[in-house]
């Protein structure tokens, strides 16, 4: 093979390895733009909800907070309870939950499951009543599992159960009026904050 042929070969194959080369080029961009479109990424997972976290109440309460006392601290509780009005409070007590007729543990449980927070009247005299122990479990279970505000508050002597002392209370012993009225205003204005 001479030379010249040598050199007709090469420019030969490097004619079709160019000419490979286009055409490959040509019909990439056309099979490119027939292609149909990629769909879109799906969006990404909503991140899994915290067990750890509160649950944010599903409506709005229809009381800012439930007021547990016994019978034999009524005449406090309700009085205090009409100062927690006063300052704009919706407040659920013996008052919303006492009706003519109606079954007082039904009338209980629905009164705790509407308001956003609870609050619990501890005295020498609330720690043996049935109803008082019954109504600060439940009121410390939806605190715990809910994240909803409990506030213990003290009135006389009494020596508080191991998850109210996780809490900070609202101390009313011995207190003047000057210092009554600003701890009912720090009372109202945790709830308010919630």
């Amino acid at each position: 093979m001479g030379m010249a042929e040598f050199v007709l070969t090469a420019v030969g194959t490097l004619a079709g390895v160019v000419g490979t080369y286009f055409a490959y080029v040509s019909v990439r961009g056309r099979s490119a733009r027939r292609r149909p479109p990629l769909p879109a990424p799906a969006p990404a997972p909503a991140p899994a909800a915290d067990p750890a976290a509160p649950a944010a109440p599903a409506t709005p309460a229809a009381y800012d907070v439930y007021v547990s006392h016994s019978p034999a601290d009524a005449a406090w509780a309700r009085a205090f309870a009409g100062r927690l009005r006063a300052s704009g409070l919706r407040v659920a007590d013996d008052e919303v939950v006492r009706t003519p007729g109606g079954l007082r543990v039904h009338a209980v449980e629905q009164a705790i499951r509407d308001s956003a927070h609870g609050l619990l009247v501890f005295s020498p005299r609330s720690a043996d009543d049935g109803w008082v122990l019954q109504e600060y479990a439940a009121l410390m279970e939806r605190s715990i599992e809910s994240g909803r505000l409990f506030i213990p508050v003290l009135v006389g002597d009494v020596v508080l159960p191991e998850f109210a002392r996780t809490r900070f209370s609202a101390d009313f012993r011995d207190v003047d009026d000057d210092t009554y009225a600003r701890r009912l205003e720090q009372t109202v204005r945790a709830l308010r904050r919630g």
